[in-house]
Order: structure tokens, then sequence, then C-alpha cells
């Protein structure tokens, strides 16, 4: 795999390539895993399919929000009506 450079798409001209980006994060084996090229000045060169490769995983990424955030939210209910049968159980033995 060849590291040397390639051109900015933003103008800052041809840059050393630092980073080879996957679509898993994982260090590429071939050059096919490769989806972008993080460049020196910061800059991305990806193409559309990296386009379409970001969208994707942004969707992917708010799903796996919004699944976090029901559980908490069925969790937090769970835990309502658990201290509530505790309270109500357990309440006619304190002394107010």
């Amino acid at each position: 795999m060849s590291t040397m450079g390639a051109e900015c798409p933003n103008g800052h001209g041809r840059q050393n390539i630092v980073v080879l980006i996957t679509p898993d994060g994982s260090n590429p084996r071939k050059m096919s895993d490769v989806v972008a090229q993080k460049l020196a000045c910061g800059c991305v060169v990806g193409g559309a399919e990296y386009e379409q490769f970001k969208a994707a995983s942004a969707k992917i990424d708010l799903d796996h929000a919004n699944a976090i955030r029901a559980a908490d939210e069925d969790a937090r209910k769970k835990r309502a009506a658990a201290y509530k049968g505790f309270v109500v159980k357990g309440g006619e033995h304190h002394a107010e």
C-alpha cells in the first residue's frame, strides 16, 4: 500500500497521506479495505463512496443512540415501578 500523497480537495495542494480510513477503523490489509484517506492538512479524500459510507454510518450511529435512549427509558420506568411496589408494600411498617 502506498501512502505517498494525494491532492487536497479543498485547495491545500498535494499533501502526505497520514491515515488510511477503513469502515470499521481497523488497519487495512489491502487497498480495497480503504474507504478514504486523511491528508496532512486534515482534509479527507474519499469521493462519492466515502460520502455514502458517512451517511450510512451516521444513520447507524443515530439508530444506536436512539436504542440506548429507549433502553434507558425502559429501565427508568421499571425502576420506578419496582420502587413504587416496594414503597406500597413496605410503607405499612414505617412510622411517620
